[in-house]
């Protein structure tokens, strides 16, 4: 489900970092999104959420979270690992976010970090 890609990555540290939603983002914005989060220097750790076939895309993150077909189980057990990791802040694309029924994550993840509707780093 999760693994650190490298040796040569931050450690991650919890609570902190971001959490960045990559679900139905175009493949060609998936690099560039992932390089803005790594430069900027207030961020300690980039996790990413992703379906397997974003994997060539995503070899740049700290942390990669694969999201598979889940049922109501699943999905129940995504969010609390997003409540219990505590990231400072959950950044999900604006144009990702409409396009599916993953914009509400938002609203089930307690306790809330600051959510952003952008790929830019705040």
């Amino acid at each position: 489900m999760a693994h650190n890609q490298s040796a040569k990555r931050r450690i991650l540290k919890e609570p902190g970092g971001v959490l960045v939603i990559l679900l139905d983002l175009p493949d060609t914005e998936i690099v560039s999104t992932i390089t803005r989060f790594l430069d900027d220097a207030n961020i300690n750790s980039v996790t990413v959420l992703a379906f397997p076939r974003q994997k060539n895309h995503v070899v740049l993150a700290d942390e990669v979270w694969w999201l598979e077909r889940l049922g109501p189980f699943g999905l129940i057990a995504m969010l609390r690992r997003i409540s219990w990791r505590r990231f400072e802040a959950v950044y999900q694309p604006h144009q990702a976010a409409n396009r599916s029924g993953y914009s509400l994550l938002r609203f089930f993840v307690l306790p809330r970090p600051i959510w952003h509707n952008t790929s830019y780093p705040a």
